[in-house]
């Protein structure tokens, strides 16, 4: 069978844009390898109807709402290699499959600060989206943890909209004197020291610097790094922006004529999943437009 789309990724991006292309008759296969960047979070927010659900919540929502649809077929597996030719092969680590196009909603692929102690509290008492989790983290003693220079300040100045006691730590990146005097200005306290460890005893958390010193926080925020989860799309050559995000045009098309993105890979402002389940729906909009286009003489 050669599917109309074959989607990778099963977050909101991409539940939402197999809804979309199913209820306009096309045969749609998802592959998901059920290992979401969003796993270590307890609840999401800010997504209306689904707010203080888990993403796993989400998810299964989103996978019971496509069963109403036999032209949509979800599987669970990887996708190892996409072979353009006059279709798609999809190369999964179970199977191959064949498409005419391909739309990549795999998301992003992340890195938090490499300190002890971080990553047991990511997602529980330190976060990396004030929109997402900032009510939960407002008017508390926060922990800003920044390793980029270039985001520091707008990192900063968004953490400070929802408390007033925030103190930055770059973990051994020493900031220029143009960042000192905007945060000095904003009496917001820093340390460029490396952190030894966060560590953490009951409701106290501690960040233990190279110095000695101990600053004690109730949580915090971090700026992971992120990069789109692209390993198997070698052979698609698409073009990369320049903030590292797979560039489309409005409605999601690559530089490829038939690969298409959703969600946070073509992100340029927050990963959320209301903006990803968004993104889905309306580049779903613009494939059936096209094909629609295409058969319209």
């Amino acid at each position: 069978m050669v599917y109309d789309c074959i989607i990778i990724g099963g977050g909101p991006a991409g539940l939402n844009a197999a809804l979309v292309l199913g209820r306009a008759k096309l045969n749609v296969l998802l592959v998901d390898n059920e290992n979401p960047r969003n796993k270590v979070t307890g609840h999401s927010h800010g997504f209306i109807t689904n707010d203080h659900l888990s993403p796993k919540e989400i998810r299964e929502k989103g996978f019971k709402d496509l069963l109403r649809y036999p032209n949509i077929s979800k599987v669970t597996d990887r996708v190892m290699e996409i072979i353009p030719d006059e279709n798609f092969l999809v190369i999964t680590e179970k199977n191959q499959y064949e498409a005419n196009r391909i739309l990549i909603a795999s998301g992003m692929n992340e890195k938090i600060p490499d300190v002890d102690g971080l990553m047991k509290l990511y997602g529980k008492r330190f976060f990396n989206c004030p929109f997402c989790d900032g009510w939960e983290m407002k008017d508390k003693k926060l922990a800003i943890i920044v390793e980029n220079e270039d985001v520091i300040l707008h990192f900063v100045m968004m953490i400070s909209h929802w408390s007033d006691s925030i103190h930055l730590f770059t973990n051994g990146l020493i900031l220029d004197d143009s960042i000192k005097y905007k945060l000095d200005r904003n009496n917001i306290p820093y340390n460029e020291q490396p952190i030894l460890k966060v560590d953490s005893t009951n409701e106290m958390i501690k960040i233990c610097l190279s110095n000695n010193e101990e600053v004690i926080v109730d949580g915090g925020f971090v700026a992971p790094v992120l990069k789109p989860n692209l390993q198997f799309a070698n052979q698609l050559n698409i073009d990369i922006n320049e903030r590292g995000r797979i560039q489309v045009d409005d409605f999601g098309k690559t530089s490829h004529p038939k690969v298409y993105a959703a969600g946070d890979n073509i992100s340029n402002f927050g990963e959320q999943l209301v903006f990803s389940a968004s993104s889905g729906s309306k580049v779903a909009t613009g494939i059936v437009k096209e094909i629609a286009l295409d058969k319209f003489v």
